[in-house]
């Protein structure tokens, strides 16, 4: 009778397993689209068995544990991977943005209301005296010092949007590090019995890790206690055990209000200022843009401004009007630059000229309404290599300040596509080790299903020999 409780015991432990294995199955179907999840075996060992009779007798099997699929190697890789994908993915976006401000498709462009100011100038020249011409050069004047203006506010709004985005990326950032010190105890907790394994929460957990390295530049490693320590820029703890530091945004008001980057310790005792230490990732990516590549262009921008004014108005002011101004000289013709980081919003025609087109001047010498010296001496400006030290025209100028974006972003957007293609020969290979096969599921299936059937039958054949040894007895 002891015997056969014992068979009977052995396939009531295999249908046990044999549950596990179909739950496992299903489990895995079930999260066969969910991102990041690790498909799970189920590890079966047999039991020690038991001497009887001299012999020793086989006691079935059990379940070691069920474990998840996964390459840390290969997660490591992806990680490194995502840092660089991050930033140039982060990069590329931003400088996107910025090329849209210069598009040639936008109506009334930098470069056409030049052009259309020094063919003002041109009419102007052939028709010294006529109020149409005169009126259409300030036009022209006035629709330049507005495409100035848009291209300033546009950068600087650019800027602005930039600096919003990082307080988000921070925002997103500290919360996925509170939510993997909320797991590292949670899996602490979960895997405090020999055998137990939290795939689900360690998938969850690599996932959030994977977000993090896409933001900013992290070192990690796994403690004894199978909690995840993270350290950022400047060796700066971010996650340690349960506690997680924050990622915030603090106002810098030498740098036009734009935010800087603190990281504080989760006692509050500790602020790292690590601004300029974040390395890779989506957020070092935007911070490059905001706090290198716009202030460049506003300043080319102003530079632009500044030269034209400058070149116009000491031309401009040795001339002559008409009428009430025929005999009046030492007049601008924009507003003259009072500070050289604001040239492009401050862009003005000078309040005379608003006034009135008869103060533009366009003769050298005075009550001479037919004199056209002085404006050809603007129009020749069109063609004078003004800035760089000499070398180059304002046109010039301009279009090498579209064409060194240009060939910035079409650079990011290569380098993008390159860390795109690593990222994508990652996680293939994550997949072919994680990843679950539908396949593979339905035979693991039929191969338990086959597994419980004869579980059954074995308890069925023994609890049949049981029947007959009871009937003995009566």
């Amino acid at each position: 009778m002891a015997g056969l409780f014992h068979t009977l015991g052995v396939g009531e432990q295999s249908l046990y397993v044999t549950r596990q294995g179909v739950d496992t199955a299903g489990h895995n179907i079930a999260n066969a689209q969910v991102e990041g999840y690790s498909r799970q075996r189920v590890n079966v060992r047999a039991r020690d068995p038991i001497l009887r009779g001299g012999n020793l007798i086989g006691s079935g099997a059990f379940t070691e544990s069920i474990k998840r699929s996964h390459d840390q190697w290969t997660e490591n890789q992806i990680n490194r991977a995502n840092q660089q994908g991050g930033y140039s993915a982060a990069r590329f976006s931003a400088l996107k943005a910025l090329e849209n401000v210069y598009s040639p498709e936008m109506e009334a462009g930098l470069a056409d209301e030049l052009t259309g100011f020094f063919n003002g100038l041109q009419e102007l020249a052939n028709i010294p005296d006529d109020l149409t011409a005169r009126t259409n050069l300030r036009e022209s004047a006035n629709s330049l010092a507005g495409s100035f203006h848009r291209v300033d506010s546009d950068l600087r709004r650019n800027q602005q949007d930039l600096n919003e985005r990082i307080g988000q990326e921070c925002l997103d950032l500290s919360s996925k590090l509170e939510s993997i010190a909320r797991l590292n105890v949670k899996i602490r907790e979960a895997e405090a019995l020999p055998g137990a394994f939290a795939n689900d929460m360690r998938d969850e957990r690599d996932r959030l890790l994977r977000d993090v390295t896409t933001k900013i530049d992290i070192t990690y490693y796994e403690d004894q206690h199978n909690m995840v320590c993270i350290r950022g820029p400047k060796n700066t703890t971010l996650v340690d055990a349960g506690n997680a530091a924050r990622v915030e945004n603090i106002v810098d008001p030498k740098n036009d209000g734009l935010s800087r980057i603190q990281i504080v310790d989760w006692e509050r005792s500790s602020h790292r200022d690590v601004t300029d230490a974040t390395g890779a990732g989506g957020i070092s990516a935007l911070l490059d843009v905001r706090d290198k590549i716009v202030p460049k262009l506003i300043e080319k921008n102003n530079t632009i401004a500044a030269a034209l004014i400058e070149s116009v108005n000491s031309a401009h002011n040795t001339g002559f009007g008409i009428n009430e101004y025929q005999e009046t000289t030492g007049r601008n013709f924009f507003k003259p630059v009072s500070d050289m980081s604001f040239a492009a919003r401050d862009f003005e025609i000078d309040s005379a000229i608003v006034n009135s087109t008869d103060a533009i001047a366009a003769a050298s010498s005075p009550m001479a309404p037919g004199d056209n010296v002085v404006v050809n001496a603007m129009v020749k400006l069109k063609d004078t290599k003004l800035l760089e030290n000499g070398n180059t025209t304002l046109h010039g100028y301009y279009a090498n300040v579209i064409g060194v974006l240009a060939t910035e972003v079409v650079r990011s957007d290569h380098i993008k596509n390159a860390d795109e293609i690593v990222l994508s020969d990652l996680k293939n290979q994550r997949e072919s080790v994680s990843g679950v096969s539908m396949d593979e599921e339905a035979m693991n299936l039929m191969r338990w299903q086959a597994n419980f059937t004869a579980s059954s039958k074995l308890i069925t054949t023994v609890d049949e020999m049981l029947e007959t040894v009871l009937s003995l007895k009566r």
